[in-house]
């Protein structure tokens, strides 16, 4: 990694800092000032005016705002993301990170699957440009696309469970072969806007002066595709795949609560609905957080594929 680059990268980890507090305050004025009071979810009918004074006091719902929030700000710097009001005063990291480690493991296969397909299925339908199996193999991945997840979530596991019998509906981990079908569900839709970006960025590439020279040297045209074409393609995808990390984690809400998975987005609609305040404070600032190192690992990545950028790193440092 070249100085400038470094310290390009070392100015966006500063920036994000102060990005990551007002971020902080944003989230933390929405959720503290939201209607629901989760002391009296807490106690449902069970309600006692003493009780909850005390259960306020506990968590320090009882002091000022912006009390709390220097509280909560000073633990945070210390790696103490607050605790759970729904499980048992269980800290926010014993509760979210198991739940990640799930979503994270679907969220991994199904990136995986969706950019596996997308790519070469992107380099197929711009080499048959100008053909009709450019825009039928295009519009067969749009056509998936097209339908909402809560409607395949639904139909396709009654089609493969009820009707054939090929599955059951159990969550029986990662790993299992069961997984099999949420993880498609999750991933097929996204194959059709991978593979669009790819055929425009070879349909771009393909016209490039270098890309000419190469054939007019006489070499072989997969190795025209695959050397020159396909790799600098590639480039643009890098984004994308960076800013699709975050959604390894998040998961798919709809998924999870049709297959009975313990994810994440599960986790964060029980959380909304309790409330759980610092649940949801640690699940905003974790999301938040991750698309900003996503940002820096697109930097970072770029920076070693395309000379270029560390040209213009170093010039700007």
């Amino acid at each position: 990694m070249s100085q400038g680059l470094a310290g390009y990268i070392i100015r966006r980890l500063f920036w994000a800092v102060p990005v990551i507090l007002s971020v902080s305050i944003l989230v933390f004025l929405l959720v503290r000032l939201a209607p629901i009071d989760p002391i009296d979810s807490l106690l449902g009918l069970r309600y006692d005016e003493e009780m909850a004074e005390r259960l306020k006091a506990k968590y320090g719902y009882d002091r000022p705002l912006h009390i709390q929030y220097l509280k909560y700000v000073q633990n945070l710097f210390q790696g103490d993301l607050g605790v759970s009001t729904r499980h048992s005063d269980f800290s926010v990291a014993e509760v979210v990170i198991p739940k990640v480690r799930v979503s994270a493991g679907m969220g991994v296969m199904a990136i995986a699957l969706a950019f596996g397909l997308g790519i070469p299925v992107g380099v197929y339908a711009a080499l048959m440009r100008g053909t009709p199996i450019d825009p039928l193999t295009i519009g067969s991945w749009l056509l998936i696309d097209s339908i909402p997840v809560f409607v395949s979530a639904i139909w396709v596991p009654w089609f493969l469970a009820l009707k054939l019998g090929w599955i059951h509906l159990a969550y029986e981990g990662v790993l299992h072969p069961n997984i099999l079908v949420p993880v498609l569900l999750m991933s097929l839709p996204g194959v059709a806007g991978v593979a669009r970006l790819m055929r425009a960025s070879v349909i771009q590439v393909i016209s490039e002066d270098y890309v000419r020279t190469a054939r007019a040297k006489g070499l072989r045209e997969h190795t025209v595709v695959i050397t020159h074409v396909v790799r600098n393609a590639l480039l643009p995808m890098i984004t994308v795949i960076g800013l699709s990390l975050p959604g390894i984690f998040t998961g798919s809400l709809f998924i999870e609560l049709i297959f009975g998975i313990p994810g994440i987005a599960a986790e964060a609609l029980a959380a909304v609905r309790a409330p759980d305040y610092d649940v949801m404070l640690g699940l905003s600032l974790f999301i938040f957080v991750l698309f900003i190192l996503a940002n820096i690992a697109i930097d970072i990545a770029y920076g070693f594929i395309d000379p270029r950028v560390r040209v213009g790193a170093a010039k700007g440092g």
